[in-house]
């Protein structure tokens, strides 16, 4: 029998996921002209160790509007869900999509 998972790790876990895609999304929206500020480059490096291939999927893969538009999708789905759970339909519904990073 499967275990049933409770309501906070739900929780948990898409608030993992919504940070992986805010960093994500950021990245991409980031570029490597603004390195000479130390916390963009500190932060987009960070990131390329977190999620190496995802990053070199942004970086030199031909598809990369679309891994582009699929992260930003996966944040603003993500958001969607932690609203629902926080703040109920209602709210996730007006600020669906929220793509803010």
């Amino acid at each position: 029998m499967k275990k049933s998972i409770k309501k906070q790790e739900i929780i948990d876990e898409v608030k993992n996921l919504e940070r992986k895609y805010f960093d994500l999304v950021w990245y991409a929206r980031s570029s490597s002209k603004d390195d000479h500020i130390k916390e963009i480059k500190v932060k987009r490096k960070l990131i390329e160790e977190l999620y190496p291939d995802e990053v070199k999927n942004l970086i030199k893969r031909n598809n990369q509007n679309w891994d582009h538009g699929f992260n930003s999708g996966m944040l603003a789905g993500m958001r969607y869900v932690l609203s629902l759970a926080v703040y109920g339909k209602e709210d996730a519904e007006e600020d669906f999509p929220f793509l803010d990073t």
